[in-house]
């Protein structure tokens, strides 16, 4: 990969210091049309919200955090029944107008964030790298189903789970256990003996993530054989 270009022209001051070591990487769009609104946002004293880098459209990549600072971007959050997700984070930002607007990533844009994954990945031994509807499901979207995930993960040599597609609809039991191997993946806010709101908002981010097409549709089993290849790929019982 050609070599990263970070520019530290602009500052946040809403952080704090890290309780945890860093152990992942989270990443956010900022649901603006603008770079300029981006760091209005990022950057206020009031909202009290802030992110270590801040990608634009054009591929430029800012600092706006130290990375040996707990930055302010995960809010309520919660990964493999750990919280205070801001401690155990690195985050970034992408300059986009969010899920609704249906707009794809630039090329740039996403060819940037690849480098700098890469580079984060090796610094800091990464392993994970989440969406912020994956540690806060019941309240984000981000970075929203357009996200090219795929691609970003290939890039960055990480095993893909291809899709397995199976149409049968899942009955009441598979329905829990598939909660319950969720759970096992690391995700939140699941209640494993009831069929709830909560549930659904967090069986939406495992599909905003991993199979897009389902999202919000019936549940089938092709849910189920992702979870479980995910499960399998990372070796966890």
């Amino acid at each position: 990969m050609s070599q990263l270009n970070i520019s530290k022209k602009y500052k946040s001051e809403n952080y704090d210091d890290r309780k945890h070591a860093v152990s992942l990487i989270i990443l956010h769009y900022t649901e603006t049309k603008s770079m300029k609104e981006a760091l209005n946002l990022l950057t206020c004293k009031i909202r009290k919200v802030s992110c270590h880098f801040l990608v634009n459209k054009k591929g430029g990549i800012f600092k706006l955090v130290s990375l040996d600072k707990r930055a302010w971007h995960a809010g309520e959050s919660n990964w493999k029944k750990k919280d205070d997700i801001n401690s155990r984070s690195i985050g970034i930002e992408l300059v986009h107008e969010g899920e609704l607007s249906n707009k794809k990533f630039p090329i740039t844009q996403i060819n940037s964030l690849i480098k700098l994954l890469d580079f984060l990945k090796k610094e800091y031994q990464i392993k994970e790298i989440l969406g912020h509807s994956d540690i806060a499901p019941l309240r984000k979207i981000d970075p929203g189903k357009n996200f090219p995930w795929d691609n970003v993960f290939s890039k960055l040599k990480f095993k893909i789970s291809k899709i397995r597609i199976n149409r049968k609809k899942m009955n009441k039991k598979e329905y829990f256990l598939f909660l319950t191997k969720l759970k096992k993946l690391g995700y939140g806010y699941l209640c494993s003996d009831q069929q709830n709101e909560k549930n659904s908002l967090v069986i939406d981010a495992f599909h905003r993530r991993y199979l897009p097409s389902l999202l919000r549709k019936e549940l089938q089993h092709t849910s189920l054989n992702m979870v479980n290849d995910l499960l399998n790929h990372k070796n966890i019982d």
